[in-house]
């Protein structure tokens, strides 16, 4: 069985150096989803930083079914890397990050594991615009399975939180979206079996919560898989978010 703790230690002290490894000695990788999550809380825990939040990562229709999992991979919100938009991110290198533009929702009650599961979209308070940066501890998140990067919190480096959408404006909004980064066009909605479901992927993370007997706060915010098509930037960039007359976006610099 993984050394869970141990496997934790590796991971937190990327974390705090911003380092890249190619992967977790063999002795340390998770042989499954299961000890991912372990070692995940064990992560979270020993960075000792406040959860805000949740977000969730691989859940298209098509990547689904490639993982095997059946459901999107979770990874914790950390609140000193919850930014606002107009914010800049600090990044600890030049290594690739992935940027995602999502749809966040915002928890208006408590969600108890030992509760019936409520409707998703009874317990939305807000709907929100958001960006993901993805930047994993390892230097390929692919290559090393996804349990490892189950483990490493879902390759989370920080979320970008944007102003409230009316949720009937989502249709809209993927239909007109774009991404750009450095005022290049980089990307447009994800469509077809590369796209995912905002509110299949809340009530994902809350079957998680029950089968891992976690809460899900009020105010919690959960940002629910990308909508764009991802792409990355290496470095200082400034990227920006347009749809139907309306844009948001954020930059980034070498820290």
């Amino acid at each position: 069985m993984t050394d869970i703790q141990a496997a934790a230690a590796q991971l937190a002290a990327l974390w705090r150096s911003g380092a890249q490894v190619e992967a977790l000695p063999p002795e340390l990788r998770p042989a499954d989803l299961g000890e991912a999550y372990d070692i995940q809380d064990a992560l979270v825990a020993q960075l000792g930083e406040p959860v805000v939040g949740w977000k969730l990562g691989v859940g298209s229709h098509k990547q689904r079914r490639e993982t095997g999992f059946g459901r999107p991979i979770a990874g914790r919100v950390l609140g000193s890397r919850q930014f606002r938009i107009g914010d800049t991110v600090p990044l600890p290198d030049a290594a690739p990050a992935t940027v995602e533009f999502e749809i966040a929702f915002v928890l208006g009650c408590d969600i108890h594991p030992d509760a019936p599961p409520p409707a998703p979209a009874s317990v939305i308070a807000e709907t929100r615009v958001a960006f993901e940066l993805v930047r994993a501890r390892f230097r390929d998140r692919r290559s090393v399975g996804w349990p490892s990067f189950a483990a490493d919190n879902a390759g989370f480096d920080a979320l970008v939180l944007g102003e409230r959408i009316d949720p009937a404006s989502i249709r809209g909004l993927t239909a007109s979206l774009s991404v750009s980064a450095d005022g290049v066009e980089r990307a447009r909605a994800a469509t077809g079996e590369d796209a995912s479901d905002p509110l299949q992927a809340l009530a994902d993370l809350m079957a998680l919560a029950r089968e891992r007997d976690m809460l899900l706060p009020r105010g919690a915010v959960i940002s629910t898989g990308t909508a764009s098509v991802p792409f990355t930037i290496s470095g200082a960039a400034q990227v920006v978010a347009r749809w139907s007359g309306t844009q948001a976006g954020f930059s980034t610099r070498l820290a």
